[in-house]
């Protein structure tokens, strides 16, 4: 995909309905649901929620998050959460930075209690941003994946707080709203678009 295509890409996702998913979880070894959010297409909050999760929180995640089993000690477990969840999710496009990590959150959670996944189409915003960025890496044959904060500093966005579920959405959606504005330009091919 050539870079116009590429920035066009952002004008196809935000022309239609969709939502934006963070989560915290329990770590990185079969990773559970700690805490979720997701905001709509006009930032607006539809679920921020703590969850009590089945296993173990590993200490290495309640340091990055500062979540740990108090924190979430007299939270609900997810079954109370998921009607909820699942009717933000379901049938939507979903964005999401690093997809891959959320989607297998998601996935370990609902499987955790026999409950069915929602059906999404999940778009990775940390892959598309990775292109957008252009940091290629010869040993991965691939451009290099960049965190949130990296995304947020390059479109002069505010991250307040990192590794927070809904603030991690909100600073998604804040990009993407960057991002829409900028490609605008870009597709008509004027200059300022990478400008930092």
């Amino acid at each position: 995909m050539n870079q116009r295509a590429h920035w066009a890409e952002i004008q196809t996702l935000l022309s239609q309905p969709y939502v934006v998913l963070d989560t915290e979880t329990t770590g990185l070894l079969d990773p559970e649901i700690v805490s979720v959010a997701v905001v709509d297409a006009q930032g607006e909050t539809v679920i921020n929620e703590l969850v009590r999760p089945a296993k173990p929180i590993e200490p290495q995640a309640s340091r990055i998050t500062g979540i740990d089993e108090t924190t979430v000690a007299g939270c609900p477990e997810f079954p109370e959460v998921e009607p909820k969840l699942t009717l933000a999710l379901d049938g939507q496009r979903v964005a999401i930075f690093n997809a891959a990590y959320d989607l297998q959150a998601l996935q370990n959670t609902y499987a955790r209690y026999g409950l069915r996944e929602p059906t999404i189409e999940a778009w990775c915003v940390m892959k598309w941003f990775a292109v957008v960025f252009g940091e290629w890496s010869d040993i991965r044959g691939d451009y290099t994946w960049q965190p949130l904060s990296r995304a947020a500093e390059y479109f002069g966005v505010e991250q307040a707080s990192a590794h927070d579920a809904l603030d991690d959405t909100l600073t998604t959606w804040r990009i993407l709203q960057e991002a829409f504005r900028r490609s605008g330009d870009r597709v008509v091919g004027m200059d300022p678009l990478f400008e930092r």
